[in-house]
């Protein structure tokens, strides 16, 4: 009778100790959820974060580049309003070394400006202005659209003229393709001056 006594007691211990821990562990898991409910809903009645500030500052610089664009293509547009032609050195005109030549031609604007070079048309070199006798910087006459150049000591051969830039403007264009000579030995000077004075299209 004894033994059935302390068996009872033991297991109403047991599954009071039971009963009280689930009891407990409900209670503490309704309030993780209600703090945890409370906590989103401060959350959602939070008012958000303005980003307008930022968004504005992005946006003013964003303008920049576009006023940047506006300028280059304006830039580009004069410089492709700018036409110019030789007239002298025409095709397969032949020059001599030691003449002096007027190197004429036309354009869309006056030129005060313009950056010149010789270039091999065979091995497509620039010859430097020490050389070639062309200066790089030429200053044009008003109501002038030529300059002079002597032909400078350099090997004979196929040879066209480049023009860089037209008063300040970035341009490329090019003569047509010429053959530089060497003047004939043995001759007076006379003859020397004729065929100079023959050679060049501007007379």
């Amino acid at each position: 009778m004894k033994n059935w006594k302390r068996i009872f007691l033991v297991c109403f211990v047991l599954i009071g100790g039971t009963a009280f821990f689930g009891y407990w562990t409900l209670n503490q898991f309704n309030n993780a959820l209600d703090n945890l409910s409370a906590s989103s809903f401060a959350i959602a009645k939070m008012p958000p974060i303005p980003f307008s500030d930022k968004t504005n500052e992005e946006q003013i610089s964003t303008s920049a580049p576009e006023t940047f664009s506006t300028s280059a293509t304006s830039t580009s547009a004069t410089s492709t309003d700018l036409k110019l032609f030789f007239i002298f050195p025409k095709e397969n005109n032949k020059v001599y070394i030691g003449c002096t030549y007027r190197l004429s031609f036309q354009s869309s604007t006056t030129i005060h400006l313009l950056e010149t070079v010789l270039i091999d048309a065979g091995a497509i070199e620039t010859i430097e202005p020490t050389a070639s006798g062309l200066a790089r910087e030429n200053k044009i006459e008003p109501n002038s659209q030529s300059l002079d150049w002597k032909v400078g000591g350099v090997w004979p051969g196929k040879y066209y003229i480049k023009v860089s830039n037209v008063n300040g403007v970035d341009l490329e264009n090019y003569s047509k393709v010429f053959t530089i000579s060497k003047m004939p030995k043995g001759i007076s000077v006379d003859e020397r001056e004729k065929i100079c004075k023959e050679s060049d299209g501007s007379f």
